[in-house]
């Protein structure tokens, strides 16, 4: 992957977008200004989406010191 922090921003982008929108919608029975809980839980798993994503597009596989 030649732009993984690209990668991983498009990714963390769509994840909050949609996990606020879930959010909103679901919380919208019970709480009037659902989206005020939509909004942070959006923002906390778009961040958790982009630090996973570029730990997982940067892994490199360790030298393998066996002398097989």
């Amino acid at each position: 992957m030649r732009h993984p922090l690209f990668a991983s921003f498009a990714v963390g982008v769509v994840t909050a977008v949609l996990v606020g929108i879930a959010v909103t919608e679901l919380a919208a029975r019970w709480i009037f200004f659902s989206l005020f809980v939509g909004i942070p839980a959006g923002i906390v798993t778009g961040v958790l989406a982009i630090a996973v994503t570029y730990a997982v597009l940067t892994r490199r596989m360790a030298p393998s010191n066996s002398p097989e």
